[in-house]
């Protein structure tokens, strides 16, 4: 199986752009944190094989 080609991301422009450097600044909320702990928990635990 080949790899597909991997479209370039978009350029944030204008509002998007600062809504989202506006959510990279905003602190996690607690669910947020423990969301985030759980999926590394699980992710921990996969195995990869190569």
């Amino acid at each position: 199986m080949m790899a597909s080609k991997v479209n370039p991301t978009p350029t944030l422009e204008g509002d998007n752009a600062k809504k989202f450097i506006e959510k990279l600044n905003t602190p996690s909320t607690e669910d947020e944190v423990e969301s985030l702990k759980k999926a590394d928990d699980i992710f921990k635990k996969i195995k990869y094989v190569h």
